[in-house]
């Protein structure tokens, strides 16, 4: 067995804690894997869209503290932050570059610098980080990059 890093994008943090499509999937896949990560923007995205479904009435306040509650002790007991130097020139160099490459915001191009050029990036092929994304937009990107990748709208694919 190789060993994998798996980086969860907000999306992914979201279906952790909501009842969503592939929410017990996104559950199973991270219950039997170690080297889960996430960054600090997409914990703080997750937190967002979290309020937002809140604030639309899609969830109570119970649920909304409730997910709340439930995300940050995922990420305390299961997942850890792999975070770079924001203010480090190259970095957002990188960031701009892909993120305008690729259409992306600022968080998710923040996700392919840190598998691309962070503490992984030595890995081989056979144990190269994996990004775990619901957004089609950022999976299509990471196709295009050469990103291991499961689209937690689909199966999880064999390998990953």
């Amino acid at each position: 067995m190789w060993v994998k890093s798996c980086y969860l994008d907000a999306s992914a943090l979201v279906r952790l804690v909501l009842d969503e499509p592939q929410s017990e999937a996104v559950r199973a896949y991270v219950r039997e894997r170690a080297n889960l990560y996430t960054n600090s923007f997409c914990f703080a995205e997750a937190f967002g869209v979290l309020k937002r479904k809140w604030r639309r009435k899609a969830l109570t306040t119970d649920e909304y503290y409730a997910a709340v509650r439930k995300l940050t002790r995922d990420v305390r007991n299961r997942i850890r932050f792999d975070d770079l130097e924001l203010l480090d020139p190259a970095v957002q160099d990188e960031m701009e570059r892909l993120g305008k490459k690729h259409g992306l915001d600022m968080a998710d191009a923040l996700q392919f610098v840190t598998i691309l050029h962070g503490q992984f990036k030595h890995m081989g092929p056979n144990s190269a980080s994996v990004l775990i994304t619901a957004d089609n937009g950022l999976a299509e990107a990471a196709q295009a990059e050469h990103v291991k990748l499961w689209n937690c709208n689909e199966p999880v694919p064999v390998g990953v």
